[in-house]
């Protein structure tokens, strides 16, 4: 047990501080050659630094081989891999924007490379029912979970810290389920994403320094999908994320099917004087902000606390579940 509390203070340790060092080098040489995008919540409009993604990523990714040269975990070479994959596509996302239906596609391809490395057991665990057997069914809901993770991390990556913060509280509360069922190599891996993401946090809260971009989000999303694979607690992180897939599915649902955001013509909320309300044009999109918006107008700090208490309750609904309600 003091070996694994060691690996796990170490890992927080290497990510976070090689999270900062590469911020500290990548910020600078993002603006330096224009790769910039507008605060769209902001007066004014300010051009921030985009994307970030690069130095979460790599933070996240020295961590885990570190961790996993001295664990001696497959598993963890697995993550590495389907994670680093899902950036790449983020980051040519970035830096040369992909089509609507192209992404989501791609983002099946980490899901096989995980699948491939021999780091899942496919028998996941379930509320009521326990440990099933889906050795033919799991590696289509395997695909469809890094797809719908990923695309809905990247919906919540829409307001000053909201992402980071989110992912945070969502999953803080499964720490202690993968504890319950021994699964270091997720737990480890976790750790290390939120020492990768801590440094980013802390730049891009309100008023945010710094973007991630695509393929920040959808490593994360990503990332927490082979968290979920290798601990065979898909069910429960699909709970805790709950948020964010609703968040996801009701923009889709209310534009008619796949858009880039950028393509969006009408705005789910209107911005005036600092203050953010749902667009009341009917054509607008549905998103969790402008649900939480069509009320009154909310300052941008206000909706990302009230999502973050959301994204908590969600989390410990999820592990609540699991305590309470599945047989081990």
């Amino acid at each position: 047990m003091l070996t694994w509390i060691f690996l796990a203070a170490l890992a927080l340790v290497l990510s976070l501080v090689a999270s900062e060092l590469f911020h500290r080098a990548l910020i600078p040489r993002l603006i330096e050659r224009g790769y910039v995008s507008e605060d769209v919540h902001k007066p004014g409009r300010p051009k921030i630094p985009e994307p970030a993604g690069p130095a979460v990523y790599l933070a996240f990714a020295i961590s885990v081989m570190v961790i996993s040269h001295l664990a001696g975990s497959a598993a963890l070479e697995g993550v590495v891999a389907s994670t680093g994959l899902a950036f790449l596509i983020g980051l040519l996302d970035d830096l040369s924007p992909l089509g609507p239906k192209t992404k989501p596609l791609l983002l099946v391809l980490p899901a096989l490379l995980l699948a491939v490395s021999g780091a899942i057991v496919p028998r996941p665990y379930l509320p009521i029912l326990g440990r099933a057997r889906l050795y033919y069914t799991y590696w289509i809901v395997l695909a469809a979970m890094f797809t719908v993770f990923s695309n809905g991390v990247n919906m919540m990556d829409a307001l000053n810290g909201m992402m980071p913060s989110s992912v945070f509280a969502s999953t803080l509360p499964l720490v202690p389920v993968l504890i319950a069922l021994g699964s270091y190599a997720g737990l480890l891996s976790l750790i290390s994403l939120y020492g990768s993401l801590i440094p980013y946090y802390l730049r891009n809260r309100y008023p945010a320094r710094v973007f991630g971009g695509d393929s920040n989000s959808l490593f994360v999303g990503a990332a927490l999908a082979s968290i979920a694979s290798i601990s065979n607690t898909e069910a429960f992180f699909a709970i805790s994320l709950l948020p964010f897939m609703v968040s996801g599915f009701s923009i889709l649902a209310s534009i008619g099917g796949l858009l880039e955001r950028r393509d969006i013509k009408i705005r789910p909320v209107v911005v005036g004087e600092g203050v953010i309300r749902a667009n009341p044009d009917g054509k607008a999109p549905i998103s969790l902000i402008a649900v939480l918006t069509c009320q009154e107008g909310k300052t941008e700090p206000r909706i990302v606390r009230e999502v973050v208490a959301i994204s908590l309750l969600s989390g410990i609904l999820s592990s609540a579940t699991f305590f309470l309600l599945t047989p081990r």
